[in-house]
């Protein structure tokens, strides 16, 4: 496993970012960004499932939400590689880092899980995967805050 972090230390993509005044920052921005639009969706359908925001149908939020959160998350992953691939045995050895990957991995078993729930499925299944979603997905995120804190 060593060895290929440092294969892709060296890649001339992670040297690319690492030397770049410009690309590195855009690339870590883009992942914030897709990280707060993904936890943002991410809540905003838990709780309306929760029943905030009864004003508006279910299905219709989770109609809109659902496709921003994929693509958010799509784009957190890609740039979140694109990160690690700078720093990779450093990142690899950080407990911040592999809980962040723990959660996230968890977060979205659990929306799978949500998802594949035929409709009959009882209130109280739905709403424990909601409130498990809304921890997972903020933990998740304080973990990657911890990132650059803890070695």
């Amino acid at each position: 496993m060593t060895g290929f972090l440092e294969l892709l230390q060296a890649s001339p993509l992670a040297t690319g970012l690492r030397g770049s005044f410009i690309a590195y920052p855009l690339v870590n921005a883009a992942h914030i960004l897709a990280i707060g639009a993904l936890v943002t969706c991410a809540a905003l359908m838990d709780l309306r499932v929760l029943g905030l925001g009864s004003a508006l149908p279910v299905k219709i939020v989770l109609g809109y939400l659902r496709p921003v959160a994929a693509v958010a998350l799509l784009i957190a992953i890609a740039t979140g590689a694109l990160l690690f691939s700078v720093r990779p045995l450093e990142y690899a050895d950080n407990p911040a880092f592999r809980l962040k990957l723990i959660l996230v991995s968890a977060a979205i078993a659990n929306a799978v899980a949500y998802n594949v729930l035929p409709d009959h499925t009882a209130t109280g299944l739905r709403k424990t995967l909601v409130i498990t979603s809304l921890i997972l997905w903020l933990m998740a995120a304080v973990a990657g805050r911890f990132i650059g804190f803890v070695q």
